[in-house]
């Protein structure tokens, strides 16, 4: 059931682009990114610590502490279509005053939730750094989304979330009921769900393809990993290694299925056109009937009066 939860999807149609509450989104003019400067030591650390995140999906990109500007156009597109452009994305950044200072200033999250799952949030953040340790996260008490990894389903994932929290009427109370462990399933999976309907919608494979085989395996991991409390070590490593192939196999049947359906659609287009393009001369005519020729009846008129002519004669003879 744990698998299940956390590897199977289906795409939300049609599409609800986001409403968000906090009216940020709408007010800004373009999304802001920050990076964090190149650092030899510390970089070569932070490759060393996420092969295995980039082992278990089976995506070098994973974890590698880069965004290219393909990833970034696909991000700044989802943020702007669905109201989002008050997120701050941080790239392989650590900045912990920056978050501090986006706590305080963050007033869209009652200060109670803020002073509490939030600055347990930032205590985390300043002591295990995804700069170091890695990991794509969306914070809903700082407004940050933090990535170091260079897949765009995976950064979207997680954007989904932040596109979740703006539309709640008490987004604190809803991330920290989120942030349980059984409770963090479900929003994983409805952000993937929320990304499969924006990818079919947008008609992007790439990022739909994306979210069977790199999402899937890390939702599978994730489901996995609720039990580290009560299993040992080894036991929970074999467990995580069982939910990625759980996550792999419902990703790759996913992925048959919808290239098949994408198959069948792009068939149906094909002919629509060819059949919208033809000439008439090209059309397929329906059959004509044949009509025979009338048949000419010929009557012998001058017979007909010739013989009303000897039936007078005989009658006068008779009379006479």
């Amino acid at each position: 059931m744990i698998c299940w939860l956390g590897g199977n999807g289906c795409a939300s149609l049609p599409y609800r682009y986001g409403n968000s509450r906090w009216g940020d989104g709408a007010a800004n003019a373009e999304v802001v990114y920050e990076y964090g400067k190149p650092q030899k030591t510390l970089d070569s650390i932070a490759w060393l610590t996420g092969i295995w995140s980039r082992i278990l999906p089976l995506n070098s990109h994973v974890n590698n502490h880069n965004l290219t500007e393909e990833t970034k156009e696909k991000l700044t597109a989802y943020l702007e279509e669905n109201e989002l452009t008050d997120v701050l994305i941080r790239v392989n950044q650590y900045d912990p005053k920056g978050e501090w200072r986006r706590l305080r200033e963050n007033h869209h999250v009652a200060a109670g939730w803020r002073y509490s799952a939030g600055v347990i949030s930032l205590i985390h953040y300043s002591v295990i750094p995804g700069r170091v340790f890695g990991g794509d996260q969306y914070n809903p008490f700082t407004n940050t989304l933090y990535l170091n990894s260079d897949v765009s389903a995976v950064v979207l994932h997680e954007a989904a979330y932040a596109k979740s929290i703006h539309a709640q009427w008490l987004p604190g109370s809803y991330a920290v009921v989120n942030g349980l462990p059984l409770m963090s399933l479900w929003r994983h999976t409805q952000g993937v769900n929320d990304i499969l309907g924006y990818a079919q919608t947008n008609e992007d494979w790439t990022v739909e393809r994306e979210t069977y085989r790199v999402v899937y395996p890390q939702m599978g991991v994730h489901s996995m990993s609720l039990t580290g409390a009560f299993v040992p070590f080894w036991d929970g490593l074999l467990l995580s290694v069982g939910g990625a192939a759980a996550g792999h196999a419902t990703g790759y049947v996913a992925v048959v299925q919808r290239t098949k359906e994408r198959k069948l659609q792009q068939d149906s287009t094909d002919q629509s056109e060819k059949t919208a393009e033809a000439s008439p001369d090209e059309l397929v005519k329906r059959p004509r009937k044949k009509h025979t020729d009338p048949k000419l009846q010929v009557t012998d008129f001058q017979g007909e009066i010739q013989t009303e002519e000897d039936a007078a004669v005989e009658r006068n003879e008779l009379l006479e």
